[in-house]
């Protein structure tokens, strides 16, 4: 213990005394005596006593501990207690809205915040209803505490988790979060001690708005501090933030030129302030920024130059109260107000020449408005800094420059900036390379003073090369390669140039030879994977270890991790040791493994400069070969008749902040990339740094550097990554500029639609719907998986697999919006109509919209993903078959064919579906077609572990094995369909009306054959004769396991093509064509496709109409016009609307007494759509009499002889001229209809019962066995119907149509059962009968599933006799998705129509097998019946009802 002294004097504060301790020497005064005290006291401020010392000041939530020594968090007990606490298998949430300052029930903004709520396998605590929560109708809070806010009691199950989940939200919006945007978890774990006062918040846990911090204990401040970067500064003047004005007195802008602004714990903020005034956004400005259109908005009053000053500066917003203290801080984000600053101008940065430029000396520009300072920093060869020149800013345009003599050639520079940084918030100074860097050092370290029209930049022959051209993109057909896989394994390739750009020059290697062979037979452009600077290959050879260096060499590097290295000889090559090992054993897999982030392989798409070359293709990263060799290779692509491709990787970078490879953040920190606009910490949703390419001056790079990639590579197209993170203005925008300098350049890329951006939140999207038209292709993914999932492969008919089948001819068609297609239920609609994975089918507008492929460099291989569909005993020669049909049918499809390298050879990357970092082994190509690298080792588990099981039973099953044999075999089919492509115009026809015109598929509707497509082009009469050797052509794929014949109406003069005739495949040599009358039968064996044309004579003939099969589509008459029947029955007025049931007719029943009525048919405007009697002699209207109609007629009169309801049928298949027919809605009015035959003895014992809708039924107990009828009235002469085809047999479950007085229907039953017979009248001069088993799910347990009962099999419906079904559900209020599914969602499955998803309670909704997820609103809390009437088994009828 201190002992107590006494002192003279003391001069010092007593809380300081901690000071003195450390100090060198005595502080006090000679003869003087210091006080001491025992601790916790200190001496008073005289000095002359000890007192107890001040409270701790702690920032919240931390409180001062019992002793007052230190802060701490946990349990306060000065903290009121909450008003309810856990139970027993209870837990208890609580939601503080602490900046209302409103915890009651008065508080508007607690009501609507929900509890969402699930277990799974980490945290399985909650009991029902809490385990499994929809996101549309979560949990309703049980009250409010006057401290803590909302609380939820929770129920959990005995011997629940220490965790559990939730959310807490208002909407179904991720905005609506509370908390933030990430999943919460409860802590459920008991305190150790259960009698201490902290056990009983066992279970308890406290949250407040806006924190996403979950507390054990009682908490009602969490302190103030400035949190993250939600303010924005959008222009000159304006600024946005999303924090709410209530209860705010003031906004102040606070900022600081050292950056030196921060929160103590009292809240006060220091900076310069300046007080904001309420604004209102523009219309202009809420469309800069549609998703912070709503956001509050506020004023201030700089001047430009103040405010480029400012914008350099640290700036916080605060919201101050009433009392002058802060409630809420955040930064400010400045990416916006720069482009004002900077890029609205005529003539300011993004007008300006960036980068280096030799013009009488050599200038380096770099645009840095927010710097403070910014110097060139200059190297000589050996990377010594020879001098640092300070650039000059001008303040008109933030770019910083600096000019010197020509003497600087060849040197490396660096640019060093002194910037306020938003990640470390903090001055910085920073060195960075530079973004527009022509060229760069090893690893991209320095960027290079190069002229990229100095000769010795260029190969020999590069002035003036012959590059190849196309008439139209739909000419392209596109070979994607990477620069390794290309040469790295393959011996004919000079050792040095193997892997590298080099390689591609080397004629008569067998790469070389390959690409020739392509090119000769159709290939037109050559897709090269990113070749410009790679953060991620170490471009020093001497660090790096490849398959071709030593074991021991890998060993080194990683302190012999790998087992190999304790296993293998360390003196052996790795590629010798790869190959050793068992097949299908783990050591590959294992070995492959270590080498990542060491060898030369990546795909590249990890960009650091985007306009040097990557070196680590160059004979010499250093220097200037890197340019010399890419346009080697450039030109030599070109010599074989190829045009290049570039694959551009805009939307991310490797890195960004303060990271060594960040270039992009450093010049402009806060600008280049896209920050959250909440958090502002950069988004990461493409997999990296995305970047803003929304920004104008991240634009305008994107731009500049693809002209510089087109002008001096040669680049001839260009594939864009993740093209939908960018603004789809910005695409087409560079495509501009680069066809000003290539006028043929093509643009492609990725129309992906997710992330931040989705769903066009940020600016309008470069994604596949909204590219539609434009001619920038995108990948159509409908094509792809059609063809992946094997469904054309299998013998089962399923109505998933023919939906897949559907898209794949819609696919073939040019993915085009308005193609019409009959689909596997018989209904014609439009591409656009048709639903996939919740999108539009058909999104293109014009064939080069599409970009038709079945693999990539993304997933696994075709040949490796079809071996999970293929039948496990399907033979090798079987799947080399199957495997030639999916990979040539972008060939056969309208739109632009894009191909893997090797999958013309069955290429197999051994089932790793992400080879991005998988090295030479797993990557290889052999062009000498000795191995498609199949099963040369387990792939990685990065991303194959959760199939890894499925991947060992199908590596090791000998039919997936190919040979050299069938390598050879695959790639000559392979280069027949592309020698069809390049000599057929009509498979690349290159408007949208020509394909709508000319293309046909036949095999379609319900009763098509599984597997097989049938499609024809025709180029016949009537039609601009595009081919002038053929009048048609028809393709016909067999993806069936036995050969298949299909007769196509009209079809005549066909033969099987040329090329096909004398084909490597003898199968296919056997397909034909046989002539009937008035049709052809096309002839192909099993697992084939074939081609046939229709050779065209001396002058064009006829061809094959694209509707020989589907008949002409139905056009609606009228279009989007409503048309009603307008008159005296409804007070003249828009009441009685026609509904359009096809072939041109009109329809509506309209209920009316008996009396005159005068009408006419019309539209609203009484203009669009007016018609009358011929003239007012005779505007009588008889019943059953079809009446001419006249544009501007007079007022028609019907005379109702009865009440009853009519129905005034309008056929305007003419438009011009339709016709009307008003007719009792029930046809037999006053006569008794019966089913009469052997199963009741010809009698009247089975009356068809008048349902409405001129539809009669009847549930009749029939044998089994084969029974003749009619449909007849007891006279046998007022009704009589019988069969109105030549064929009198009835399938269950399909219409057959009527006739009167027709033969005697037949029908078998294959058991003892009760049938339901309908007779539909709807169309009087084609009546049907439909026959269905009266239970139509028999046999089946049917359910209701969806949110009101987690999808899952709860609740059944109950069959209630005559075809209906019911289950009645209590659903809480809500939005409730669900379908009508047995337990296995394949037996049966019903959903909406697509486009048609809502229910509405009490109307009657016709349900589609396979149809899209229903939705139903529910008010109120109640019990709702759910019922389900059929017979039908196909298209039965819901209605839902409230009971209670």
């Amino acid at each position: 213990m201190m002992t107590k002294s006494t002192i003279t004097t003391f001069s010092v504060f007593a809380l300081s005394m901690t000071a003195l301790i450390g100090c060198g020497g005595d502080s006090a005064e000679p003869g003087k005596v210091l006080l001491t005290c025992n601790v916790p006291n200190v001496p008073n401020a005289a000095g002359t006593d000890c007192v107890p010392p001040p409270p701790l000041s702690c920032p919240a939530p931390k409180f001062p501990d019992a002793k007052n020594e230190s802060c701490i968090v946990g349990y306060n007990p000065e903290l009121p207690l909450p008003s309810v606490l856990a139970g027993p298998n209870q837990a208890v949430l609580y939601y503080n809205r602490i900046k209302d300052k409103d915890n009651s029930n008065a508080n508007p903004n607690y009501p609507g915040y929900k509890l969402h709520s699930w277990n799974n396998d980490t945290c399985d605590a909650y009991a029902p209803p809490f385990d499994s929560t929809d996101w549309a109708n979560g949990h309703s809070f049980d009250g409010i505490d006057p401290n803590y806010g909302a609380y939820w009691l929770i129920n959990l199950k005995e011997g629940h988790s220490d965790c559990a989940n939730f959310i807490i939200h208002v909407g179904t919006e991720g905005s609506g979060k509370a908390l933030g945007d990430s999943d919460l978890v409860m802590n459920l774990k008991s305190f150790e001690n259960d009698v201490a006062p902290e056990a009983q918040f066992n279970r308890v846990n406290f949250t407040i708005h806006g924190e996403s911090d979950v507390y054990d204990y009682p908490i009602l401040d969490v302190g103030f501090s400035i949190d993250g970067a939600s303010a924005h500064w959008l222009d000159q003047n304006t600024f946005v933030w999303n924090e709410s004005p209530e209860g705010v007195a003031k906004f102040v802008l606070h900022h600081s030129a050292s950056a030196g602004i921060e929160a103590d714990n009292e809240g006060n903020i220091s900076g310069v302030q300046i007080e904001l005034t309420e604004a209102t956004l523009s219309d202009a400005q809420k469309a800069l920024v549609p998703h912070l259109a709503t956001w509050p908005a506020y004023d201030a009053n700089f001047t430009a130059d103040e405010a480029k000053s400012m914008a350099k500066e640290q700036l916080v917003l605060v919201a101050y109260d009433s009392d002058n203290k802060p409630v809420a801080a955040t930064h400010v984000q400045v990416a916006k107000v720069l482009d004002a600053l900077y890029t609205t101008g005529d003539n300011d940065a993004d007008e300006a020449t960036l980068g280096i430029t030799y013009d009488n000396g050599i200038t380096a520009k770099v645009w840095a408005p927010t710097a403070q300072s910014v110097n060139l920093k200059i190297y000589d060869n050996a990377k010594i800094l020879t001098k640092t020149e300070a650039m000059s800013l001008d303040t008109a345009t933030g770019i910083w420059s600096f000019t010197g003599d020509i003497s600087l050639d060849r040197q490396y520079y660096r640019y060093e900036l002194t910037v306020y940084h938003p990640v470390s918030k903090k001055i910085e100074t920073l060195e960075t390379t530079d973004p527009y860097s022509l060229n760069v050092s090893t690893n991209g370290r320095y960027s290079q003073f190069v002229n990229l029209t100095d000769d010795d930049l260029k190969p020999e022959g590069w002035d003036g090369h012959t590059i190849p051209t196309i008439a139209n993109p739909e000419d392209a057909v596109i070979y994607e390669g990477h620069v390794r896989d290309f040469s790295a394994r393959d011996e004919s390739t000079t050792v040095a140039n193997r892997g590298k750009y080099l390689a591609f020059t080397e004629e008569g290697s067998a790469p070389v030879e390959h690409l020739r062979t392509l090119a000769e037979k159709g290939v037109t452009h050559f897709h090269l994977l990113p070749v410009t600077d790679i953060a991620t290959i170490n471009e020093n050879p001497a660090q790096r270890i490849d398959i071709t260096d030593t074991l021991g060499a890998l060993c080194e590097k990683i302190d012999d991790s790998a087992t190999a290295c304790k296993t293998q000889d360390k003196s052996a090559t790795i590629e010798s040791i790869l190959a050793g090992y068992a097949v299908g054993s783990f050591d590959s897999q294992d070995l492959v493994n270590a080498m990542r982030g060491y060898d030369s392989f990546n795909w590249g798409y990890d960009p650091q400069h985007f306009i040097a070359p990557e070196g680590s293709y160059a004979s010499d990263a250093d220097g200037v070969a890197r340019i010399i060799e890419l346009r080697a290779m450039n030109q030599a692509l070109h010599e074989l008749g190829l045009r290049v491709v570039l694959d551009v990787v805009y939307n991310h970078t490797s890195a960004s902040g303060l990271w060594d490879n960040s270039v992009l953040d450093k010049v402009v920190p806060g600008y280049y990339h896209r920050y959250n606009e909440i958090s502002g910490k950069i988004e990461s949703s493409t997999c990296c740094d995305n970047t803003a390419t929304e920004h104008r001056m991240m634009d305008k790079f994107v731009t500049d550097s693809m002209v510089i990639l087109a002008k001096e590579y040669g680049f001839d197209s260009f594939r864009f990554d993740v093209m939908g993170h960018m603004p789809k203005s910005s695409i087409l925008a560079a495509r501009e500029a680069v066809q000003a300098v290539d006028a043929d350049n093509y643009f492609y890329g990725e129309g992906w639609n997710f992330g931040e951006v989705a769903d066009n939140r940020l600016f309008e999207q470069a994604v596949q719907a909204n590219m539609a038209g434009s001619e920038v292709g995108t990948f159509n993914d409908r094509i792809r998986e059609a063809v992946r999932g094997g469904a054309l492969f299998t013998s089962e008919q399923k109505d998933d697999y023919l939906r897949d089948q559907d898209t794949l001819r819609l696919s073939m068609a040019g993915n085009l919006q308005n193609y019409v297609l009959k689909d596997f239920n018989g209904n014609s609609a439009k591409g656009s109509s048709f639903s996939w994975n919740s999108q539009p089918t058909a999104y293109a507008l014009d064939p080069a919209d599409s970009i038709n492929y079945v693999s990539k460099h993304d997933n696994e291989t075709l040949w490796d993903i079809l071996q999970y569909s293929n039948d496990e005993t399907l033979s090798l020669a079987s799947r080399v078959r199957v495997q030639n049909i999916a990979a040539t049918i972008p060939l056969m499809s309208q739109g632009i064919p894009f191909l893997q390298m090797g999958g013309d050879m069955l290429r197999s990357k051994s089932m790793d579906r992400n080879t991005y970092d998988s090295g030479d082994w797993f990557n290889w190509v052999d062009f000498t077609k000795n191995s498609n690298n199949w099963n040369v080792g387990l792939p990685l588990k990065q991303d194959n572990a959760a199939k890894m099981a499925q991947i060992i039973k199908r590596s090791g099953n000998p039919n997936s094995a190919a040979s050299m044999s069938e390598i050879e075999f695959a790639s000559s089919v392979f280069n027949e369909f592309l020698s069809i492509r390049k000599t057929s115009p009509l498979l690349r026809l290159t408007t949208e009306q020509d394909i709508i015109d000319r293309v046909g598929f036949h095999n379609i509707g319900k009763r098509q054959t599984q597997g097989v497509i049938v499609m024809s082009v025709d180029d016949g009469l009537g039609l601009v004769d595009i081919d002038p050797m053929v009048d048609a052509m028809v393709v016909m794929i067999n993806g069936s396991a036995s050969a298949q014949s299909h007769t196509v109406a009209t079809a005549s003069g066909f033969s099987l093509h040329p090329t096909l005739v004398n084909s490597m495949d003898i199968d296919v040599q056997g397909a034909s064509f046989n002539q009937g009358e008035g049709e052809g039968t096309f002839n192909v064996p099993a697992y084939t496709t074939a081609v046939f044309v229709k050779a065209q004579g001396d002058t064009q003939g006829a061809g094959l109409n694209a509707n020989a099969t589907a008949g002409a589509p139905d056009v609606v008459p009228f279009g989007s016009t409503e048309v009603f029947v307008r008159g005296g029955m409804n007070g003249w007025g828009e009441v009685d609307s026609f509904t359009y049931v096809g072939a041109g007719e009109y329809r509506v029943a309209i209920t009316l007494a008996a009396g005159d009525y005068e009408f006419k048919i019309a539209s609203a405007d009484w203009s669009t759509v007016d018609f009358g009697a011929l003239s007012s002699d005779v505007a009588g209207v008889d019943e059953d009499v079809a009446e001419q109609l006249a544009a501007k007629g007079a007022n028609m009169l019907f005379s109702a002889t009865a009440d009853a309801t009519y129905v005034f049928s309008l056929d305007a298949s003419d438009k011009a001229n339709p016709v009307l027919t008003v007719y009792n809605e029930e046809p037999f009015a006053g006569t008794s209809v019966f089913v009469r035959g052997g199963m009741n003895g010809w009698g009247e014992a089975n009356e068809l019962v008048y349902l409405g809708g001129s539809i009669y039924q009847s549930h009749i107990m029939v044998t089994a066995g084969t029974h003749e009828f009619k449909v007849a009235s007891a006279d046998w002469s007022t009704v009589d119907y019988g069969s109105g085809e030549t064929d009198t047999s009835v399938t269950l479950a399909e219409p057959k149509l009527l006739a009167v007085k027709g033969s005697n229907l037949k029908v078998t039953f294959d058991s003892d059962s009760e049938y339901t017979f309908t007779f539909d009248m709807s169309h009087r001069n084609e009546p049907t009968l439909t026959i269905n088993k009266t239970e139509m799910f028999a046999g089946n347990t049917v359910y209701i599933r969806g949110g009101m009962n987690g999808w899952g099999e709860v609740d059944a419906l109950a069959y209630q006799g005559g075809s209906v079904y019911t289950a009645d559900i209590a659903i809480a209020v809500g939005e409730y998705e669900f379908k009508i599914a047995t337990g296995d969602w394949s037996t049966v499955d019903f959903g909406a129509v697509a486009g048609d998803e809502i229910v509405i309670e009490g109307n009657s909704k016709t349900l589609a097998k396979k149809g899209a997820n229903m939705k139903l609103s529910v008010a109120m809390d109640a019990t709702y019946r759910f019922t389900v009437t059929g017979p039908s088994s196909d298209s039965p009828a819901l209605k839902v009802m409230k009971l209670n």
